[in-house]
């Protein structure tokens, strides 16, 4: 099948889309001169963006854990010579306790959002 002469042969998909940003722009002008407000108003102010407060925390969390560093060889280090020696033993009690500190925190901290 072979179309001639379409009205998109040659068409810039990019430019396409600058021009429908244009006459979106030219109508919200000319509906917000005649007095409307509305969804045309609206449109000329552009788009916005927001995040819930979840996802804001995470941002944080994640731009915190970026900070640090990727290993700590010396804790690594000292934790295998006390492993080999066996020297470690771990306290089961306070693993618990810390894991759930941290889940009420992070409970906390995500129900207050």
């Amino acid at each position: 099948m072979e179309i001639k002469n379409s009205l998109l042969h040659n068409a810039d998909p990019y430019r396409l889309d600058l021009d429908q940003t244009a006459r979106s722009a030219q109508a919200a002008l000319l509906q917000e001169k005649r007095g409307g407000a509305g969804e045309a108003a609206s449109r000329a102010e552009g788009d916005r963006v927001s995040l819930s407060p979840a996802a804001l925390l995470h941002t944080a969390a994640h731009a915190e854990a970026g900070k640090a560093p990727d290993i700590r060889r010396e804790k690594v280090e000292a934790l295998k010579a006390r492993v080999e020696s066996g020297a470690y033993v771990p306290d089961s009690r306070k693993i618990a306790e810390g894991l759930l500190k941290d889940e009420a925190f992070l409970a906390g901290a995500l129900s207050r959002t």
